[in-house]
Parts: structure tokens; C-alpha cells; sequence
């Protein structure tokens, strides 16, 4: 993607998910941190990974939010910066 000032926010978001700990800082629940690490390990992976972007989960375009299911529970994740 181009950055533009218009998606600079998007971008921003995308290097955060994409290269934690290194464009941001993580941080989970304790629902999260009490699972085994083996999902633990999953669920980021998912996140790094997700691409599925639309008007309902990312009506601003900024690619700060988005939900997979994993192991038949609904997950949510959101940037903040």
C-alpha cells in the first residue's frame, strides 16, 4: 500500500500488527495469557496474518480491528496507538 496521508494510519496499523515488537507493543487479556501457550502462539499468529478487511469490521479504514474464531471461541483484537 501507498502511503498517502490519507491511509498513513492504515499503514501505521498494518506495520503494528504485522511486526510486533518491533512497530508496537502487544498486549492481551488474561483470558488470553490463560490459555496454552500453543494457542496463545495461534491466536498472534492470526492476528500478524489477518487480512479481512471491510466496511462492517474497518469502516474507517484504518485496520485497527478485526475477529477470527479459534478453537471455537470468538476473538477480538484492536490497536490503539
Amino acid at each position: 500500500m501507498k502511503t498517502t496521508p490519507k491511509n498513513r494510519v492504515a499503514v501505521l496499523n498494518d506495520l503494528c500488527r504485522t511486526t510486533p515488537g518491533l512497530a508496537g507493543r502487544w498486549v492481551q487479556t488474561c483470558g488470553i495469557s490463560a490459555l496454552p501457550q500453543a494457542d496463545q502462539s495461534a491466536i498472534r499468529e492470526k492476528v500478524e496474518k489477518f487480512n479481512n478487511f471491510s466496511k462492517d469490521n474497518d469502516p474507517f479504514n484504518e485496520r485497527d480491528f478485526g475477529a477470527f474464531s479459534h478453537n471455537g471461541r470468538r476473538i477480538f483484537w484492536k490497536i490503539d496507538y
